[in-house]
């Protein structure tokens, strides 16, 4: 994959989240978002010690962009479908890797 950036915050519906890399996530996940606190987390390990790869973390924080827009619409049902918003974001960070932005 294309290196994509990972953001420090964007904003949702006009609120504010920050994106952190910590240690480990809680239940030993990949991420976690907390959007009523007003922030991402994405894990530098996993398991009992394993590195989360670059391309990972930009998967998991197109993931955890996903379930932070769903849950702001009010589709919270649809934010809990794992399949759904793993399928969804795996595409996100596909078309995002691959896109062209022209410099200027």
């Amino acid at each position: 994959m294309k290196y994509v950036k990972i953001p420090k915050s964007y904003k949702v519906g006009g609120t504010e989240i920050s994106v952190n890399c910590v240690e480990r996530c809680e239940d030993n996940t990949l991420g976690n978002c907390f959007i009523g606190a007003g922030r991402v987390e994405i894990a530098e390990l996993v398991n009992k010690d394993d590195k989360v790869s670059e391309d990972n973390k930009v998967n998991t924080f197109y993931h955890e962009l996903t379930h932070s827009i769903l849950d702001t619409m009010g589709y919270s049902e649809l934010s809990r479908d794992e399949k759904f918003v793993c399928c969804f974001a795996g595409f996100l960070t596909e078309a995002m890797a691959d896109a062209y932005f022209e410099e200027k």
